[in-house]
């Protein structure tokens, strides 16, 4: 018993010393670096760097176990993404990781939870070509684009230059080390540089786009005149047929009408301004109030409203409601046309609506489009149902006399039918000749079973115009058409002289008398830039996060031959794109380091980077400038105050860097735990096994032992109390 409890005492002491054995094998990553730079000397070493147990990684951009680390692969990109090489080495659950490579690693480095032994494998030659360009470069700025030379190795070598300022070329002797050569020119537009070099260490050529700061891209709809200006004035132009979403500019011109675009397009106007986008409208004949835009969801955005003329137009729509328009959802599809033609009319024009199968019947007599009249039309228009013949002749002269009771400048009948008349028609040919010139008749004859030569005749004996509309799924287009021609905005013609008010966008400018005026005068809350009259031709305000301008000229019949007219739309389409929700920041990588450029309304900017911030300093005009350490890579944020306002992605590192690897590679492998190896033959210094700690073992032996000395212990006694 005496030995059991001696043995007891010694392997608790045992445990509590703690001993080691070198039995347990060593689990090891190799990271072999098969980027660009050092494929070739890593592939030269790896009959070298068999280890015992490891497994095998190559990495360059991105990360692929291999067999053996003579494996060589082409297929990894051409950067030095370490950060994912090491994070795939951790799920392979390593004691160790060695690193084969030459210490030029682009972005941040975690450091892992197990010790990194490095490997230095010297890059291989080569001349670096990259281009410079200043940030934020205005237009009309004579600007200095630099070609940097990196190489690692003296060598001749050819530099062209070609761009805008022409071709340069230079027979270079370059040394080991960072040189560089600059190509001036006057930046009017957006440019391309190109550079080539050409050496023993091979042909390198990049290219460099460079566009002034202030050429904001301009989506141009539906005023070609406005676009030729933007594009004189060095803007980013494109003149398109349709606004195709998402809508990647800065400013967007409307010279369409409203009809032009859908419900869907129009929605995303606003959002467009919501967001910080802008907005101009423009007085073409399609635009602005010719194009309907007071009556849609943008009205109050847009900084003019129309002057109504007195006057107005009387309308009555003289409907077939005969069986025939049952079919195929007709008297539906002509009724959602009447509402369009209810919806587009001005408070001082009056409609009615009169329909005829065997006989007259008012849905409403010609009223007033005042708010409450539109929505007692649409609900009365809303109760039309289709049944019996096509007599027309009472409906027709009923609409007669309530038009011409109508205190309206203009008064005009549309009749739409789908079939023969019933009927007199000479009666009513009379009727309608005997109107004119008092009221016009304008006819619809919907699909080909209308009787085509009666509603030509009616509407010639009218002195309106017939249409041909085939299907009954064209009437909600034909309507809204006819709305547009029936309730069209007048221009004035002439010679009209203008007031400018002081404003960036009008400074220095001198403006002969405009030839077109359309009618308009300035929203309260917008600012009237320039006048004629009591009129209002150029007004301007914000709306959301964005700004909107709307012009009452045409640009094409006004101001031509004026040259400050495109200075006029520049300085305007200018003020419009410098909104505070689209600031501009750029991040240029130079040969000390990143500098980081900001255009905006700010207060105190902030730039915040890999958990640091560091305030912009003030370099001009609403521009502010910070800098960054040559290693910085990866997402940077803009802080106004506690609030992120943009991110930027920082310029990634170039593969070859003058920098010295094998210093980077020790202080990685030491800040880990490890340490630099000199040699591929120094891997055989580094032990294949791990110690084993025995003190779990020890502790179970001693509690075993402790029980089984119990146990005899229990057995003595009993055998000693036995008779």
């Amino acid at each position: 018993m005496l030995g059991l409890r001696a043995a007891v005492v010694v392997g608790l002491l045992l445990a509590a010393w703690g001993p080691n054995l070198p039995l347990q094998p060593v689990r090891t990553v190799v990271l072999l670096d098969q980027s660009p730079s050092d494929r070739e000397a890593v592939w030269k070493a790896g009959a070298q760097l068999e280890f015992p147990r490891a497994q095998y990684l190559a990495f360059a951009s991105s990360t692929a176990q291999v067999a053996s680390p003579a494996a060589r692969r082409l297929d990894l990109g051409n950067g030095t993404n370490l950060a994912q090489a090491l994070k795939q080495a951790q799920t392979l659950h390593p004691d160790r990781i060695v690193l084969v490579s030459d210490g030029l690693f682009q972005g941040q480095v975690q450091l892992p939870s197990v010790p990194i032994y490095g490997l230095y494998q010297p890059p291989s030659p080569n001349l670096s070509l990259s281009l410079v360009a200043p940030a934020l470069p205005t237009k009309g700025e004579t600007v200095e684009v630099r070609a940097i030379l990196e190489s690692t190795a003296q060598t001749q070598a050819k530099l062209v230059l070609s761009g805008p300022g022409g071709t340069l070329t230079r027979d270079l002797q370059v040394q080991p080390g960072r040189s560089s050569v600059g190509y001036r020119f006057a930046l009017e537009a957006s440019s391309t540089v190109t550079a080539r070099i050409q050496s023993p260490l091979g042909t390198k050529e990049v290219q460099l786009e460079l566009t002034p700061a202030d050429s904001t891209r301009v989506w141009v709809l539906g005023d070609a005149t406005l676009a030729a200006y933007l594009k004189a004035q060095g803007f980013s132009v494109e003149l398109r047929q349709h606004l195709s979403l998402p809508i990647r500019a800065e400013v967007v011109v409307l010279g369409v009408g409203a009809s032009d675009l859908s419900g869907s397009e129009l929605d995303a106007l606003q959002s467009f301004l919501d967001g910080g986008g802008s907005l101009l409208w423009t007085a073409t004949p399609k635009g602005l109030f010719f194009g309907g835009w007071e009556r849609t969801s943008l009205a109050d955005t847009i900084p003019l409203t129309p002057v109504e003329e007195p006057g107005g137009v009387g309308l009555v729509l003289v409907l077939d409601v005969s069986g025939s328009m049952a079919d195929a959802n007709k008297l539906g599809l002509a009724v959602g046309g009447a509402l369009e033609l209810i919806q587009t009319a001005r408070p001082q024009d009056y409609i009615g609506v009169v329909t005829f199968s065997f006989g007259p019947h008012w849905l409403f007599k010609p009223r007033p489009m005042t708010e409450q009249g539109r929505k007692e039309a649409q609900s009365l228009l809303l109760t039309a149902e289709a049944g019996g013949g096509t007599v027309m002749g009472g409906a027709y002269r009923e609409a007669v006399r309530a038009v011409a009771n109508t205190p309206t400048k203009s008064k005009q009948l549309l009749v739409l039918t789908d079939g023969l008349v019933e009927d007199n028609t000479a009666g009513i040919l009379q009727a309608a000749q005997s109107a004119v010139p008092a009221i016009k008749t304008s006819t619809v004859a919907l699909g080909s079973d209308a009787d085509q030569g009666f509603l030509k005749n009616l509407a010639k004996a009218g002195g309106g115009s017939f249409w041909d509309v085939p299907s009954p799924q064209d009437l909600p287009r034909f309507f809204l058409e006819q709305a547009q021609r029936v309730f069209k905005r007048k221009e004035l013609v002439g010679r009209f002289g203008v007031v400018l008010r002081p404003h960036p966008v009008t400074r220095g400018l001198n403006p002969p008398p405009l030839s077109v005026i359309l009618p308009a005068k300035s929203q309260p809350w917008a600012q009237s830039l320039i006048t004629s009259g009591a009129g209002t031709v150029l007004a301007v305000g914000e709306s959301g996060r964005g700004r909107v301008a709307a012009l009452a000229t045409d640009l094409s019949r006004s101001w031509r031959g004026w040259p400050g007219a495109a200075a006029l739309v520049g300085e305007l389409t200018r003020w419009l794109a410098q909104t505070p929700a689209r600031p501009q920041v750029e991040a240029v990588r130079q040969t000390d380091g990143v500098k980081v450029s900001l255009e905006g309304q700010f207060e105190q900017p902030i730039l915040r980077f890999g958990g640091l911030e560091q305030p912009f300093a003030p370099s001009g005009p609403l521009r502010y400038e910070a800098y960054l350490p040559v290693t910085a890579s990866g997402e940077a944020v803009v802080l106004e105050g506690e609030q992120p306002r943009l991110k930027l992605v920082l310029p990634a590192q170039p593969e070859w860097r003058l920098e010295n690897g094998k210093q980077a590679l020790e202080r990685l492998a030491e800040a880990s735990g490890g340490r630099l190896l000199n040699t591929p033959a120094d891997l055989s210094s580094l032990t294949g096994y791990k110690p084993l700690n025995l003190r779990p073992y020890l502790l179970a032996l001693a509690l075993g032992l402790l029980l089984l000395e119990r146990y005899l212990e229990r057995r003595r006694l009993i055998s000693l109390s036995t008779p």
